[in-house]
C-alpha cells in the first residue's frame, strides 16, 4: 500500500500551551491518595508548539517553591510520553507533593505545566489514634424502621492550621463539622468494597469550617452495602449488621478529635433507609441544631466500641460519586383519587427532590421506575425486590423540600402520593407551587468525548450509551443500577469498557475495580463472576468471558493509560487465573472449570426449536451459540492480552511463555471449529464474528468467516448476538469489505437494532433487543433493564469507525488510525476525544462526490489515515501529494477523500 508521509506540521503557540490535564492516579489534585508508587498523567493542548521528540522532564518536591525553582528536588525523571511512574522516595502517610512537567518548544525553549499537588493518606494502621465506633442497636428493629444511628462529639481548638478529616464508615456516612457538610461532594461513602478484605477512608481539607474554640463534628450513618440488601441476596445483613464510624480530624499532622469515648449517639428523621429498598423520614424527629456546638445531648446515649471485626482501612483511589445534573419533572398524570406521575426525560441514578405544601397527617409516598404501564403509573415489575420507594412524614403543611439523605435510585419517572389536591374532595388536581426535581449522580469524572452526526437518531444513541456508563459505573461497573442486583458483572465491564474509554477517563475507576475483582480469586485460582463476591453460592465462579473480565479490564488500563502500577499490583493473580484454566483445560479447548457458563448471553435464536438458557429460563434469556466456541475463544483473547501486559512490565519470559499458549489454544480452536469452511453445523453469527475479532482467523480465513457472518446476518434479517458478541459485529464487518452493511445495520430502525431502542424513547441502552416490543409488551418482567451497558459496546464502532478516531495505540506509540466508513447513508459526521495523549478530533462531511475530512491531532501523536477500498487521500495544502494511506503530523489537517460512491 503506497504511503505519504506529510510529517508534522508547524502550529501556532497558544497561550499557557505546556503540559495540562494533570493526573494523580487518574485523578486531578487528589488528597489521601495511597503511598504506593503513582501513576503520574499529563496531556498537550490542542495548538500547542511542542516537540514531541524531546520528551518530558518530570519534577517533584515537598514544597511549591522547590519544584518551581527546580531545587531540591525529591525526585524527577525524563520521559518520551505523557506519562510515568513515580520512582522517588518512597511516600509516606500525611505526604504533600509538588510537581509539574516541563516539555521543549519548537525553538528549544522550555514550556512548563501549572504546578499541581497530591497527597498522601493514611497508610499505617498505627496512624489511627480513632477507634470504631457505632450506636446502641434500637429494639424491636426492623428493615421498615431501622433508625439511622446520628453520632456527635463537641471539642476545643486553640488555633486553626492545616486542618484534615479522615474518615471512613462500614456502611454509608455523612460529615459535617460545624453544620458544614464534609461529605456534600463525596456521595455513599467509603463506597463499595468487599469489607472482609479492605475499606476505603476518605480525606476531608476542612480548614475553612474548623474555628478555634468549640467545634463539633457530627455524623448520620446508614446501612449501605455493608449492612443492607444487596444483590442479589433475599435478607439484609451480608457483611454486618449494624454500621459503625471512624472519623480522626488533625491540625498540622496532630490529632485533636478521634471517635472513641465521648462521643454521643441519637436518631433523629432518617427512621430506614436502604439502597435497594428506599428510605423513610420522620421529619417531626429531626433533632434541631444536633450537628452544631451548644447542642443538649445529655439525653443522648453513649457511642458504643464497636465488636464486630474491621478490616483494614486504605485511602481511597478512585474519585467519589458527586451530583451531576438536575433535571426537572414534567407533570405526565393526574390520577383520579391517586398518584401525581412525573416524568425526568433522562433515565438516570440518583434521587428526587419534591418541594411542595403537605398534609401532616398523610404519609407522602414517591416510588420510582423506568417506565410507564398502559395506565400512566410507574411500571415496577421488573426492579423485584428492589422497592425505590421513599416516604415522608411532615410536621407541618410547609412548604417543605423533601429529599432522601442515602437512597439510590435507577428511574425515569416517579409517583408521588399524597400530595394536597387544589380541590380537596374532587379528583385530584396539582398545586400550583409543586415542583419535583430529579438529581442525578457520577462516578466518573467529566466527558472526555462526543460523537454526532448527521442521523440525530445515531446521534441520540451515543448520548445514550454515554448515560448507561454514567448510571453504571458507580464504585463497581453495574449490570444495572435499579433491580435487586446491581452486582459489578465483570462480562459486562469487559465489553463496554473500551467504549467507556472514549466517553470518560475511567482510568481509576476501572484501576479500584480491577482491584475488587482480583479479591474474588479462590483458592485455586479462579475469579468470580462478579466483584465484589457475595452469594448466591450456587452461582458457580469461573463464567468464561465475566472472570476473563479481569484480564480485559487490567489490559484496557495498560494499553489506553500506561497504568503499570496496577499491572504490577495484579500481574500475580492474573497469572493464577489462567493457571487455573490451563490446569482444567490442558488440551486448550475451554470445557471444563466454566462456572454458570452464560455463553453469549442474552442472544437471540437464529432458528426455531431453540431452548432458552438451561437453568435460567425465567428470564427469557437466550445464549445460541455453542459455548465452548465462545469460552474458547475468551481463553485465547486472555492469554494474548496477559502475555502483552507481560511485554509491557518488562517481563519478557512469561510474555513468550504466555504467548505461546495463546498459539496452541489457537490452533486447538481452528482444529476443533472449522469456521471458516462452514464446518461448524450450529454456527452464529456471535461466532463468526467474536472468532475474527479476536484474531483466531486471520487473512483469507477471516474473509471467509466475515462472509459467513454477513450471510447468516442476512439470513435472519437483523443481528442476533449477545454481550460478548455484540462488540465485534459491525468492526469485523467493516474491515473485510462490508462496511456499507455494517451501517445499514447500525441504522436499522426495526426490532431488534440499537435505533428502535431510540425511536421507543429510550434515553439510556437496554439489556434485551427486545426489551419493549413494538405492540408495547415487555419481553419479561423478571430480568429486563432499560439502563444496561452490554449492548452499548456499540459506541466503539461510532468512534474508531464512523468518525475513524481509533485511539488504541495512542497511549504508546502515539499513532492514531483513521479509518472512516465514509456512508453515503451519513451527511457527516464527527467526534472529539481527549485522549491522555491530547485532544483528538475528526469531522467528515460530503462535499458533492468528495469527502472533506479534518482532522486534529496532538503534539505527542501523529495519524495513519487509510482509505477506503478503491478511494484516494488527498492531503490540503501538500501540492495533491496523496495516496490510500498518510501519515500526518501534529496539527490540524484537511484531507479530501476521492473515489467514492455519493450519496
Amino acid at each position: 500500500m503506497p504511503t505519504t508521509d506529510i510529517g508534522r506540521r508547524a502550529m501556532t503557540a497558544e497561550p499557557g500551551c505546556g503540559p495540562r490535564g494533570m493526573r494523580v492516579g487518574g485523578r486531578v489534585a487528589p488528597l489521601g491518595v495511597p503511598g504506593t508508587a503513582p501513576h503520574l498523567s499529563w496531556s498537550v493542548p490542542g495548538g500547542a508548539e511542542i516537540d514531541p521528540d524531546r520528551g518530558f522532564r518530570v519534577s517533584v518536591a515537598a514544597s511549591r517553591q522547590a519544584v518551581e525553582s527546580d531545587r531540591d528536588l525529591a525526585w524527577a525523571t525524563t520521559c518520551a510520553r505523557p506519562w510515568t511512574v513515580y520512582a522517588g522516595p518512597p511516600l509516606t502517610s500525611r505526604d504533600r507533593r509538588y510537581w509539574r512537567v516541563t516539555a521543549t518548544d519548537r525553538s528549544g525553549r522550555p514550556v512548563s505545566s501549572a504546578t499541581a499537588a497530591f497527597e498522601v493518606g493514611l497508610t499505617d494502621p498505627g496512624d489511627w489514634s480513632a477507634t470504631w465506633i457505632s450506636a446502641p442497636v434500637p429494639t424491636y428493629r426492623r428493615e421498615s424502621w431501622d433508625p439511622c444511628p446520628y453520632l456527635r462529639h463537641e471539642f476545643d481548638v486553640d488555633e486553626v492550621g492545616t486542618a484534615r478529616v479522615y474518615a471512613s464508615a462500614l456502611g454509608l456516612y455523612r460529615l459535617w463539622l460545624n453544620g458544614v457538610e464534609l461529605t456534600a461532594d463525596a456521595l455513599y461513602r467509603p463506597g463499595w468494597t468487599d469489607y472482609r478484605t479492605r475499606v476505603y477512608h476518605q480525606t476531608f481539607d476542612c480548614g475553612a469550617a474548623l474555628r478555634p474554640g468549640r467545634n463539633t463534628l457530627a455524623a448520620v450513618l446508614a446501612n449501605g452495602w455493608y449492612a443492607g440488601r444487596l444483590g442479589l441476596l433475599r435478607e439484609p445483613g451480608f457483611y454486618g449488621d449494624r454500621p459503625a464510624l471512624l472519623a480522626q480530624l488533625e491540625i498540622d499532622g496532630r490529632p485533636v478529635a478521634s471517635t472513641g469515648a465521648g462521643w454521643r449517639a441519637g436518631h433523629g428523621a432518617l427512621q430506614a433507609t436502604d439502597l435497594l429498598r428506599g428510605e423513610s423520614q420522620d421529619l417531626r424527629q429531626e433533632p434541631p441544631g444536633w450537628r452544631l456546638a451548644g447542642f443538649d445531648d445529655a439525653g443522648w446515649a453513649p457511642a458504643e466500641p464497636f465488636a464486630g471485626v474491621t478490616p483494614p482501612v486504605e485511602p481511597q483511589p478512585h474519585d467519589p460519586i458527586t451530583t451531576y445534573q438536575v433535571h426537572t419533572g414534567r407533570l405526565v398524570h393526574e390520577h383520579a383519587r391517586g398518584p401525581a406521575v412525573f416524568d425526568f426525560g433522562q433515565n438516570l441514578v440518583g434521587w428526587t427532590k419534591l418541594t411542595t405544601r403537605c398534609l401532616p397527617s398523610v404519609e407522602l409516598i414517591v416510588r420510582h421506575g423506568e417506565i410507564l404501564t398502559p395506565e400512566q403509573l410507574v411500571y415496577r415489575d421488573n426492579l423485584r425486590g428492589a422497592f425505590q420507594e421513599d416516604r415522608f412524614v411532615v410536621p407541618d403543611a410547609g412548604p417543605h423540600q423533601l429529599a432522601t439523605s442515602f437512597a439510590m435510585h435507577g428511574f425515569r419517572y416517579a409517583e408521588v402520593w399524597g400530595l394536597p389536591s387544589q380541590l380537596p374532595h374532587h379528583n385530584f388536581t396539582l398545586l400550583p407551587d409543586t415542583s419535583i426535581e430529579a438529581v442525578s449522580v457520577t462516578g466518573l469524572p467529566g466527558p472526555v468525548g462526543e460523537f454526532a452526526c448527521s442521523d440525530e437518531h445515531l446521534t441520540r444513541l451515543a448520548a445514550n450509551v454515554a448515560w448507561t456508563i454514567r448510571d453504571n459505573f458507580l464504585e463497581v461497573a453495574t449490570d444495572c443500577p435499579q433491580r435487586d442486583e446491581r452486582l459489578g458483572w465483570l462480562g459486562d465491564a469487559g465489553a463496554i469498557a473500551p467504549t467507556a474509554a472514549y466517553h470518560f477517563d475511567v482510568s481509576a475507576f476501572l484501576a479500584k475495580f480491577a482491584r475488587d475483582a482480583a479479591d474474588t480469586q479462590g483458592p485455586d485460582g479462579e475469579i468470580r463472576n462478579y466483584a465484589p463476591a457475595i452469594p448466591p453460592s450456587s452461582m458457580r465462579p469461573g463464567a468464561p468471558g465475566w472472570s476473563d473480565g479481569f484480564i480485559r479490564l487490567v489490559h484496557l488500563l495498560v494499553q489506553r493509560y500506561g497504568d503499570l502500577p496496577t499491572a504490577e499490583r495484579l500481574f500475580a493473580s492474573m497469572v493464577r487465573f489462567l493457571d487455573h484454566v490451563d490446569r482444567a483445560n490442558p488440551a486448550g479447548l475451554r470445557v471444563n472449570e466454566v462456572g454458570a457458563d452464560f455463553g453469549d448471553w442474552l442472544s437471540l435464536p437464529e432458528r426455531d426449536g431453540l431452548e432458552l438458557h438451561p437453568g435460567y429460563a425465567y428470564t427469557g434469556a437466550y445464549s445460541t451459540t455453542p459455548t465452548a466456541i465462545v469460552d474458547t475463544a475468551h481463553s485465547y483473547r486472555s492469554f494474548v492480552q496477559l502475555a502483552q501486559i507481560a511485554a509491557w512490565l518488562g517481563r519478557d519470559r512469561e510474555a513468550a511463555r504466555l504467548a505461546d499458549r495463546a498459539a496452541e489454544i489457537r490452533a486447538a480452536y481452528r482444529a476443533a471449529f472449522p469456521l471458516a469452511t462452514g464446518g461448524v453445523e450450529d454456527a452464529t453469527q456471535a461466532a463468526y464474528a467474536q472468532a475474527v475479532g479476536y484474531g483466531l482467523l486471520t487473512g483469507a480465513e477471516a474473509q471467509e468467516a466475515a462472509d459467513r457472518l454477513r450471510a447468516a446476518i442476512e439470513r435472519v434479517g437483523h443481528v442476533t448476538t449477545g454481550i460478548h458478541g455484540v462488540e465485534h459485529v459491525l468492526p469485523v464487518l467493516c474491515a473485510h469489505g462490508h462496511a456499507d452493511f455494517a451501517l445499514e445495520l447500525l441504522l436499522r430502525r426495526q426490532m431488534p437494532s440499537w435505533l428502535y431502542m431510540v425511536d421507543q424513547g429510550a434515553t439510556t441502552i437496554w439489556e434485551k433487543w427486545d426489551g419493549i416490543r413494538p405492540d408495547g409488551t415487555l419481553a419479561t418482567a423478571e430480568m429486563n433493564s432499560f439502563n444496561h451497558c452490554a449492548l452499548g459496546a456499540v459506541g466503539r464502532f461510532l468512534f474508531e469507525h464512523v468518525a475513524g478516531i481509533d485511539a488504541t495505540e495512542t497511549t504508546w506509540t502515539g499513532e492514531i488510525t483513521v479509518r472512516a466508513a465514509y456512508s453515503a447513508a451519513l451527511g457527516w459526521a464527527r467526534a472529539a476525544y481527549d485522549s491522555p495523549a491530547g485532544p483528538i478530533g475528526s469531522s467528515w462531511r460530503w462535499a458533492g462526490d468528495v469527502v472533506e475530512h479534518e482532522l486534529r491531532i496532538p503534539a505527542t501523536a501523529y495519524a495513519t489515515v487509510r482509505a477506503p477500498a478503491g478511494a484516494r487521500l488527498v492531503a490540503a495544502g501538500q501540492g495533491g501529494v496523496g495516496g490510500t494511506e498518510l501519515r500526518l503530523g501534529p496539527g490540524r489537517h484537511t484531507v479530501a477523500v476521492h473515489g467514492l460512491v455519493a450519496p
